[in-house]
């Protein structure tokens, strides 16, 4: 198998159906698969960017751009049967879709006709018209293929890149992808040996109890010719998606572009972590570097990276070399003490931590019919089991137990440690357990749904299991949440109960949606927002109150109505 057929495969090994919440288009379920595991966009969030229709001019999908949100992204993707090679014609029916989004005018000529709903909902959303007839609106274009772009395609880019500036139409192809799959598949150090120029008076060396530690100063210049910065490998202990640009990035732009203030920018920023192979300190004049990952500092590196024409000999950052095993547990505790900032980084390495082992011997000792997945490992198979993974349980236990779908829609956010101790505090297996089987006949119903909210179905289902969870917390099912490992016991009457309250879940659901019929329902966004379910709720347990006082009121008068002669009641 050649080296692009190999690239190909392996990107149709990850963008599958399976995890595309019913997406049917291949070119969509890709597009969605490089904003969650490339972007780094929360999965629910990802999904809402997306357009799966026919009347969509071809978009695929829009978002705000993290540089700069007065930026709309548009985005296209294609996925050819083959990595078939993508030339100039399909990036310029890209560029002239475009057309109608330049000026209100144009936009709104385009809405009076058909228009996909899903591209409606994302134009209303984004404001674009109000945006446009303020003249606050700009755009630039991303274009994701599992094909090979082509000489004449490059060059294309690079003609419209000159005519609208730098990054205005960016390209992702198959072999692109394909650095990025690798990455998502197996985390580990990148290999190669760095020879920095660093005398023994600008570093510190410590002996560890299973390595040794090095703080250097290192020359910027020498970081940005690390091996794995632009395809992101050299993060894969650390992220397995590329840095959005925030506040903390555009600090670090302003920093590297004042030049006269090189010289103390080491004093400023907090540095960077490394975990490597091995360290020679051997040399009085240079530190050599065996295989390495940076788990703290991604964002600085690529920062550093993006502004090489910038960096000047007098930057200096701080670095703190750590030599251990990837393996070892001190690269998983320098990895979560040294990092904050990235929550796919947290969920990854917390998995060895002493809440999710706790959590995981549970499992083995008493519920073995269940695989715990701590991180994803694509080795293991685990054919007899029921996987449950821990960042889908996160997610569950805050919408459930702890009654918070606002901030269980944020998957990637529930691991960091603001975060992680609300979460996963005084859970165990049995908690996890029950929240699965919500979840799973949750799943079941799914063609109960209205068939809007089922295409967002990761969105729906985590606001059915709050619902469901809501009406756990009240008197009558309380025991469910408090004694969970005695109500699996009898696993039938539990699914039995459970079933009957996802019952009511989606009746709230039902008739919300009917009552919204002919007006507007921008339920992505209610649905995240934490009034809106507060009173979805409260609108539940109403209602469920009025019928319960209706029955009561109606059986007794009933038992009231005087008997007939022959010992009937009157009705």
């Amino acid at each position: 198998m050649g080296k692009l057929e190999e690239a190909y495969d392996a990107i149709v090994s990850v963008a599958s159906p399976d995890a595309s919440e019913g997406l049917l288009k291949e070119r969509v379920i890709l597009l969605l698969w490089y904003l969650r595991n490339v972007l780094g966009i929360d999965d629910i969030d990802a999904y809402d960017y997306i357009c799966d229709g026919d009347d969509d001019l071809g978009l695929d999908g829009l978002m705000e751009d993290s540089d700069n949100d007065s930026t709309i992204v548009f985005m296209q993707s294609k996925f050819p049967e083959t990595a078939k090679n993508v030339g100039p014609n399909d990036l310029k029916k890209f560029v002239g879709s475009i057309k109608p989004f330049e000026t209100a005018g144009g936009l709104k000529k385009m809405l009076s006709g058909n228009v996909e709903p899903a591209l409606e909902k994302l134009i209303d959303r984004f404001q674009l018209v109000d945006r446009l007839e303020n003249g606050k609106l700009k755009h630039r274009l991303l274009y994701v293929t599992a094909g090979l772009l082509d000489g004449k395609g490059k060059a294309y880019v690079d003609t419209v890149n000159k005519l609208h500036g730098a990054g205005y139409l960016t390209t992702v192809d198959v072999l692109d992808l394909k650095k990025f799959v690798d990455a998502f598949k197996g985390p580990t150090l990148v290999s190669g040996t760095l020879d920095l120029d660093c005398p023994s008076t600008k570093r510190f060396e410590v002996d560890l109890a299973d390595g040794k530690a090095v703080l250097a100063a290192i020359k910027v210049t020498d970081v940005v010719t690390w091996p794995g910065i632009d395809d992101r490998t050299l993060f894969e202990l650390n992220i397995r998606k590329q840095l959005r640009k925030n506040d903390v990035r555009k600090a670090l732009d302003e920093a590297i572009e004042k030049t006269s203030e090189h010289g103390n920018f080491i004093a400023c920023h907090n540095g960077l972590t490394v975990i490597c192979r091995a360290i020679d300190t051997s040399d009085a004049k240079r530190l050599k570097i065996t295989d390495l990952s940076v788990v703290n500092g991604a964002q600085s590196t690529i920062a550093f990276k993006d502004n090489e024409d910038r960096v000047s000999k007098e930057l200096l950052v701080s670095v703190k070399f750590v030599q251990t095993a990837p393996e070892k547990s001190l690269a998983r505790a320098v990895a979560i003490r040294s990092n904050t900032q990235n929550p796919i980084n947290q969920r990854n390495l917390r998995g060895r931590d002493n809440i999710q082992l706790m959590i995981e011997q549970e499992f083995k000792s008493s519920y073995s019919h269940y695989h715990y997945e701590m991180r994803p490992d694509a080795t293991q198979k685990f054919p007899n089991k029921k996987i449950i993974q821990n960042d889908v349980a996160a997610q569950l236990v805050t919408a459930v137990i702890h009654q918070e779908p606002w901030l269980a829609v944020k998957k990637l956010s529930l691991f960091e440690s603001a975060t992680y101790p609300h979460v996963f505090g005084g859970i165990h297996a049995p908690h996890i357990i029950v929240c699965d089987l919500i979840n799973e006949i949750v799943g079941e119903l799914k063609a109960k749904f209205p068939p809007d909210y089922a295409k967002s179905w990761q969105l729906t289902r985590l606001i059915a299991v709050y619902l469901i969870g809501q009406l756990l917390h009240s008197p009558e099912h309380i025991e469910v949440l408090n004694n969970p490992a005695k109500v699996l016991k009898d696993g039938p009457a539990l699914r039995a109960r459970l079933t009957k309250l996802a019952g009511i879940a989606v009746g709230t659901l039902q008739y919300r949606f009917q009552v919204r019929q002919g007006g507007p329902d921008d339920f992505k966004v209610e649905f995240k927002r934490e009034s809106s379910l507060r009173d979805l709720a409260k609108e539940m347990k109403a209602s469920m109150a009025m019928t319960q006082t209706i029955n009561a009121t109606a059986k007794e008068i009933e038992d009231s109505a005087p008997a007939t002669p022959t010992g009937k009641k009157k009705k």
